[in-house]
């Protein structure tokens, strides 16, 4: 059986949380690397931005990013699909299982096309 690798973003996004965690542990001891706490800094601001351009989808914006925000980005991971499911009826709409999967996995492919276009403007801008 194969092993389905993870995208770009995916990768991206499961590092938010740590991130987030590790910002805080250098912001509580004084005199820590300035310059990883600016790596944190800059790495939760680019996950931030990438997610924020899923509302930019006229059909499903808020859905998906609802959905990634739920699935990536809360301040407690959340432990289980039914768990994230409740978050989202709970605090924006119902969302039936079948659709989080289908949903989740087209706001991955956004975030990666975007993630490419951004690689493709970085090669053409510094050659």
């Amino acid at each position: 059986m194969a092993i389905k690798q993870q995208s770009k973003a995916q990768k991206l996004l499961l590092e938010y949380r740590p991130t987030v965690w590790r910002k805080s542990a250098l912001e509580a001891v004084p005199g820590t690397g300035h310059k990883a706490l600016q790596a944190c800094i800059e790495r939760m601001r680019l996950t931030q931005e990438l997610v924020a351009v899923l509302r930019n989808d006229k059909l499903l914006g808020k859905k998906l990013y609802w959905i990634i925000s739920a699935t990536y980005m809360t301040e407690r991971q959340l432990g289980s699909v039914d768990e994230i499911l409740d978050h989202l009826a709970k605090n924006h709409e119902y969302i039936p299982r079948r659709t989080y999967f289908r949903l989740r996995g087209r706001a991955i492919s956004i975030l990666d096309s975007h993630l490419e276009g951004l690689a493709m403007e970085n090669i053409q801008f510094s050659g």
